[in-house]
């Protein structure tokens, strides 16, 4: 069995030619103050962007369902709006007939048939 009391550095450079920080963190001797800074910008700039896009979401949830009510009001005013043109042609139909009419001339207004003396003859010239 062979032991060795040398410890022996992995990685490109040797241990000699690295600045202590980065001697420090090959060897896993990183302070700890350094990587808890990082780690928590990122946290809260992945918090930030989680929160950003979640207020995103909601905006457009809320503006989606804006419209649909809009369109449903509109689908409704629609509906309503043929009801009444239904019931406006049916109207004037029912008003606008002949025998209304001639019923009206008669009673209400007093007018009769013209006799045939009252009838008068044109004729065409050529």
């Amino acid at each position: 069995m062979l032991v060795t009391k040398k410890k022996v550095q992995s990685g490109y450079f040797p241990a000699q030619q690295l600045p202590d920080r980065e001697r420090n963190r090959s060897q896993g001797k990183v302070p700890a103050g350094e990587t808890a800074s990082w780690n928590s910008l990122a946290f809260c700039v992945l918090l930030f962007f989680i929160l950003l896009t979640s207020v995103g979401l909601i905006s457009q949830y809320s503006r989606v369902i804006a419209v649909k009510y809009q369109i449903h009001q509109v689908q409704q005013e629609i509906e309503a709006l043929q009801n009444e043109i239904e019931h406006l042609q049916i109207e004037v139909k029912s008003l606008s007939s002949l025998e209304r009419i001639e019923t009206i001339a008669k009673n209400d207004l007093g007018l009769q048939y013209p006799e045939k003396r009252q009838w008068i003859r044109i004729a065409r010239s050529e």
